[in-house]
């Protein structure tokens, strides 16, 4: 390839790179946005979609407020509400401006197709799924899958990141870490499940059910109910606030606790196996950033009984929820890495193709 290929293709790749960093800064900001739309009972501040009332902003003054009125007579126009609704809405079209931009890219530099066009079709859906959280009246099913949604975008950016990173870079073979690999996706499994319980107790309008702790208020053990978690509540003109009836509520907030624990416990066991098995101060860097993580997430939730669910607390916890999501993925694919390359592609890479080596002392620990 001639030098000035090498320079565009060049260009292009960090081009892209900083693209996909961006996607996921923005889908951070729109899982956070998202979460304070929720907590301030926003979620039908425009009663219309994509607009609000009609129009592509929020109501901005009184007399335009006075104008929506007359257009909607029937409705309780809030205008604060409004605003948190559509800036969210904003912040999530540009996120898709930039997944349109790195789907193209990715066809034009001939890289990570196929990840990419499942990044932009769960774009595609979760716009669909914005959509129906309001024509739907906040029915708790969409609300939960939107949310989760929004997780799982943010996973598929990540672990692009990281396919990125990793194509760049090499790294000294840690054998010992692929024993742990299914234990890491069961994990990994389980957190997403317990980010889908806490999506359905917050659609429920289920988080400040239970302000005791560890469990919830006395008696709870009798009114617990297990097939009232999965219950599904349709035939409702509207969904706000929640439709269900304390029992139910109360027993999905306990099932979120519960699984809080186990997410805790499961998550600690396969960082604590990792650590004792990982060679490289990278990855055990890694595996401490994830711990705290986890152990800050297990405080915020805690101080969400306590405090009443303040809001700074409850974005915070839904924020740092995704960043241990983002953590997961990116411990996972890290034990891929470390696993599947041997040393003599090491050797090959680093001749062949100049690539730096993420380790100290490589020739040390090559030859050991």
């Amino acid at each position: 390839m001639k030098p000035e290929a090498n320079f565009v293709a060049g260009v292009g790749n960090i081009a892209f790179r900083r693209l996909v960093s961006l996607a996921i800064f923005l889908a951070l900001i729109v899982i956070g946005l998202g979460a304070y739309t929720r907590l301030t009972d926003a979620g039908l501040g425009c009663p219309d979609w994509p607009g609000c009332y009609g129009k592509l902003t929020a109501p901005l003054h009184d007399g335009h407020i006075a104008e929506i009125q007359q257009q909607f007579p029937h409705a309780f126009i809030e205008p604060h509400k409004a605003h948190n609704e559509m800036l969210h809405r904003y912040v999530a079209g540009l996120l898709g401006l930039v997944v349109l931009t790195i789907f193209i890219s990715s066809l034009l530099i001939k890289r990570w197709r196929v990840h990419c066009s499942l990044i932009a079709v769960l774009v595609v859906l979760q716009a669909l799924l914005g959509m129906w959280t309001v024509t739907m009246n906040l029915i708790p099913l969409v609300v939960m899958a939107h949310l989760l949604g929004g997780f799982l975008l943010l996973s598929l950016l990540v672990l692009l990141r990281v396919k990125i990173y990793c194509r760049h870079n090499a790294v000294i073979p840690e054998s010992k870490l692929r024993a742990f690999l299914p234990f890491a996706y069961i994990a990994g499994l389980i957190v997403l499940a317990q980010i889908a319980l806490g999506g359905w107790t917050s659609a429920n309008y289920a988080a400040l059910t239970c302000t005791q702790f560890p469990v919830c208020e006395p008696g709870w053990q009798t009114r617990f109910s297990l097939e009232s978690i999965f219950h599904l509540p349709l035939g409702h003109d509207t969904y706000e606030y929640g439709v269900l009836p304390y029992e139910a509520r109360m027993s999905i907030h306990i099932a979120h606790r519960v699984g809080a624990a186990i997410t805790f416990f499961s998550v600690s066991a396969l960082l604590l196996c990792c650590w004792h098995a990982a060679r490289s101060s990278g990855l055990r860097r890694l595996i401490l950033t994830v711990g705290a993580v986890l152990v800050l997430q297990a405080i915020l939730g805690i101080l969400n009984v306590y405090l009443h669910l303040p809001l700074f607390t409850a974005v915070a916890h839904n924020l740092v929820a995704a960043n241990l999501l983002m953590l997961i993925v990116v411990l996972i694919q890290q034990l891929h890495w470390r696993t599947r390359s041997s040393v003599a592609t090491l050797q090959k890479n680093i001749i062949e193709k100049n690539i730096p080596v993420v380790a100290v002392n490589i020739n040390r620990n090559i030859h050991q």
